[in-house]
C-alpha cells in the first residue's frame, strides 16, 4: 500500500488504515518503532533544551585548547591518500 497515494485522508488515517492490514506480529513491530522514534524525540527535544539553557562563559577555556602552528598550512598527499 502506498500512504502518498492517500490524498483523501489525512497520514495519520492512512497509516491507521495500512497497519491494519498488517499481521499482529508486524503491528507490533510497528508499534516498537513508533515507540522507539517517540523515545528519541523527547531524547532529542531534552538535550536541546539543556544546550539552550546553558550559557556560554567567555574566556571559559582560555588556556586549555590550543591550535598548532601549521594548523592551516595544506595537509601532505599521505593524509588524503591513506599512507602511514
Amino acid at each position: 500500500m502506498n500512504i502518498q497515494n492517500h490524498t483523501s485522508l489525512d497520514l495519520s488515517d492512512s497509516i491507521a488504515n495500512a497497519v491494519k492490514l498488517l499481521s499482529p506480529e508486524q503491528r507490533q513491530q510497528v508499534f516498537n518503532f513508533v515507540s522507539f522514534l517517540s523515545e528519541q524525540q523527547k531524547i532529542s527535544i531534552e538535550q536541546n533544551s539543556s544546550f539552550s539553557k546553558q550559557r556560554r562563559v567567555f574566556g571559559q577555556y582560555q588556556g586549555r585548547i590550543s591550535m598548532s602552528e601549521d594548523f592551516d598550512e595544506p595537509l601532505p598527499d599521505s593524509f588524503w591518500l591513506g599512507d602511514s
